[in-house]
């Protein structure tokens, strides 16, 4: 990848965390923001910038960027995810603004591979073969994943999308919708 690609997909990353700032801090987890952006030519994590506890860069392995990078197997127009806090009224209301949501647990997933992209991968696949997909669906990806039980046992939401402005401001609509 090119340094004025690097350039550009930092650039575009930054200024998408950057409009964040003014969303509702409870549905922000307690790390912060968390957001990646894979370069149009991604193949792993070294094309994926991800700004994660204040600070962006290339090649780092946090589940949001193996979440972009599976999310591209099923449609590489996907390049962009956010992470925000997995609790019951924020995720009704992903639920209500996107009807779009795939969910799965991730105690439940098989040992000796990564949760996220099994996680993913089975929703996607599952969602493919069923045929199970709403006009928004984007072979297969949904705008959103709630995932159950994750390691910081929390839970998270990543929230997708083709831009990180894009995923902006899906999680600017889901703050607003919950301040009202």
């Amino acid at each position: 990848m090119s340094a004025a690609a690097q350039s550009e997909v930092l650039r575009a990353l930054q200024q998408a965390t950057g409009r964040t700032e003014n969303v509702l801090r409870y549905i922000i987890p307690k790390e912060g923001i968390s957001m990646a952006y894979a370069a149009s030519d991604a193949r792993d994590e070294k094309g994926v910038a991800v700004f994660s506890g204040g600070s962006i860069g290339f090649g780092v392995d946090e589940p949001i960027s193996r979440m972009v990078l599976t999310a591209r197997r099923f449609n590489p127009e996907i390049r962009a995810a956010g992470a925000i806090k997995l609790r019951d009224d924020i995720k009704e209301t992903v639920k209500e603004v996107f009807l779009d949501v795939g969910e799965y647990d991730a105690a439940k997933y098989p040992k000796g591979i990564s949760t996220m992209e099994w996680g993913l991968n089975f929703i996607c696949r599952n969602r493919n073969a069923r045929g199970d997909k709403t006009d928004d669906a984007e072979d297969g990806v949904p705008a959103a994943v709630c995932v159950e039980n994750t390691s910081e046992n929390t839970g998270c939401i990543y929230i997708f999308g083709e831009t990180p402005d894009e995923v902006a401001n899906r999680i600017f609509i889901i703050s607003e919708r919950l301040t009202l």
